[in-house]
């Protein structure tokens, strides 16, 4: 079995197929050990292949769908299995089979349902995203396409970088701030720079947009603290792959 974080509350939620999962139980070599499944990254095609056979050999009956992430804040609705969407930051499925897919390696992953209507959404937060409120328009496609409310909507935020390690200019925390509202637990100045918690940041946009704050997890580690188990471009210097998070409905 491939190694994976998983939400406790969500793993007695019939049909629901949802993970984590960090740079293990692949084939890739050197920066991109092992289990990279991203092709925007210097690996060798063959490795990368091998390690989608591997993913799909563990949740079989699961077709994962990706898409080609801008830091932006489009949200794209998909009818059924296919391959990778366009350019876009998440995705939104009420579709059976279909595992919602998102690439990181330090930006958060965000994957939400809605249990009764059986809807999936997948979101990938850098900072870009964040201030641009991707996880803010996830919540407004999901009320869009298929009439969810906020409040029926449960979340979780994946292995990220954390505040301890990510230090950014000045100007970003005070953009955040002002378009999102102050966020004490997500952005603490020092001088021209400061820490940024991509996490604790897309958590307050969550619950600004409606989302019970009970209804929001937060799970695994810092991903630049734990090098040897996530990748984090962070903590590589920028060379390294991407792990994959994921959910969707048998």
């Amino acid at each position: 079995m491939l190694p994976r974080v998983q939400v406790p509350a969500w793993q007695g939620i019939g049909g629901l197929v949802h993970g984590f999962l960090g740079r293990h139980g692949g084939v890739s070599a050197g920066d991109c050990a092992s289990l990279n499944l991203s092709a925007s990254v210097e690996d060798a095609s063959t490795a990368l292949e091998s390690n989608w056979d591997r993913v799909r050999r563990e949740f079989p009956g699961i077709v994962m769908v990706t898409m080609r992430q801008v830091h932006g804040a489009q949200v794209v609705r998909v009818d059924q299995a296919t391959t990778e969407i366009g350019p876009a930051d998440g995705l939104i499925t009420r579709a059976c089979g279909v595992g919602l897919g998102v690439l990181t390696a330090d930006c958060v992953p965000i994957l939400m349902i809605a249990p009764r209507e059986r809807i999936a959404l997948a979101v990938h937060a850098g900072w870009r995203g964040t201030l641009a409120g991707i996880a803010h328009a996830a919540v407004g496609a999901a009320q869009h396409e298929f009439g969810i409310r906020a409040t029926e909507l449960l979340a979780a935020l994946g292995p990220a970088i954390g505040g301890c390690c990510y230090e950014v200019e000045a100007h970003i925390g005070a953009e955040l701030e002002d378009r999102w509202g102050r966020m004490p637990e997500a952005w603490r100045r020092h001088g021209d720079r400061g820490s940024l918690d991509l996490r604790q940041a897309n958590l307050a946009i969550l619950a600004a947009a409606g989302v019970s704050p009970g209804s929001i997890a937060a799970v695994g580690p810092c991903t630049a603290c734990r090098p040897a188990e996530y990748f984090s471009h962070r903590g590589a210097g920028g060379r390294t792959g991407r792990q994959l998070s994921f959910v969707g409905w048998q």
